[in-house]
Formats: C-alpha cells, structure tokens, sequence
C-alpha cells in the first residue's frame, strides 16, 4: 500500500553526509572574524537545500576524537523530493551536495584551518 503511495506521488528520499576533520574546533572560536564566518557558514548550509524539497533534518555537529583529539565537522541532511524525474532529482541532490563541500571548504580556507575530507561509507 505505501509503496503504491510512493510510486504514485513520485517520492524519492535523499541523504547527504559531509564530514571533515580539523585539527580544532574552530566553530567554537571567540575571535570575530571567525565567528561572523561561521554565522555566514550557517547562512548558507539553510538555504542551500531547495524550498521544494521537504526538510526532514538538516544538522552540523562537531564530534572529537579519542585517539588524537581532532574534531570531525559533520553536514548531515534527510529530505525527500516530490516532484521532477528520478534522474533530474539526482542530478540536483548531487549538485547540491557539491554547494555544501564547496561551503564548508570555503569556511575553513576563510578561517585558516586545515581540514580533511573524510570518505563516509553508507550502507542501505
């Protein structure tokens, strides 16, 4: 039955993961410049998800290491798309994750803060 629903309606459900890890927790940085870059950073992360789509979570949250004591900065957002074709919605998840990389790595190139990119395995 609700896989009919689905079907007919045309839902698709989309997940987007982005972590990196940084030497230190720059988003808790008191300096001002830092801190208008990230109200900025925050900004941008809302609004890059279209109105279209409907929001389920869209979250940055900062995890530290216990073995070396790095932060991992992780974007993370769950929405679903009602309307397009499969393939034009794809296209427009991917080109949106690509915004959110390219803010996150813009931020921290801002603020002079070393970053890595971590590969994110996902299983479903």
């Amino acid at each position: 039955m609700i896989e009919e629903q689905c079907s007919k309606t045309g839902s698709y459900y989309y997940n987007i993961n982005v972590s990196y890890e940084i030497p230190y927790n720059v988003l808790d940085s008191e300096e001002p410049g830092t801190m208008q870059a990230k109200d900025i950073l925050y900004s941008r992360l809302k609004s890059i998800v279209p109105d279209e789509y409907e929001k389920f979570a869209v979250k940055l949250v900062v995890y530290q290491l216990k073995d070396n004591y790095n932060y991992l900065v992780t974007y993370s957002s769950f929405f679903r798309s009602q309307e397009g074709l499969p393939m034009e919605s794809y296209i427009n998840v991917r080109e949106t994750k690509e915004q959110i990389e390219e803010e996150i790595e813009e931020f921290f190139r801002t603020v002079d803060c070393e970053y890595r990119k971590i590969n994110i395995k996902t299983f479903n």
